[in-house]
């Protein structure tokens, strides 16, 4: 677990959601496809990985959802229902 505090966001969510729908894929993807800005999108990702949320696939830095992150998105589309792509940066 991380050592510095964070809440899960929105943005996690959907970004969560997106992994869990489709293929491993690239920040720059998940990003685009999810309205936020990349870089947004990648510490986001860096947090999930963190958190054991989504894994590193290869060496190019390619993205999927782990077992914990289904179980926090369940969790979380249980609460908030299912997150919707769009700018969702910042919640």
């Amino acid at each position: 677990m991380s050592q510095h505090p964070d809440r899960f966001r929105r943005a996690d969510a959907a970004i969560l959601h997106h992994l869990a729908e489709e293929r491993p894929t690239y920040v720059a993807l998940v990003a685009n496809r999810l309205g936020m800005p990349t870089d947004y999108a990648q510490r986001r990702i860096d947090r999930l990985v963190e958190d054991d949320l989504v894994e590193p696939v290869s060496e190019e830095v390619v993205y999927r959802i782990t077992r914990r992150g289904e179980q926090r998105l369940a969790a979380y589309t249980d609460r908030e229902g299912t997150p919707e792509p769009g700018l969702v940066a910042g919640n």
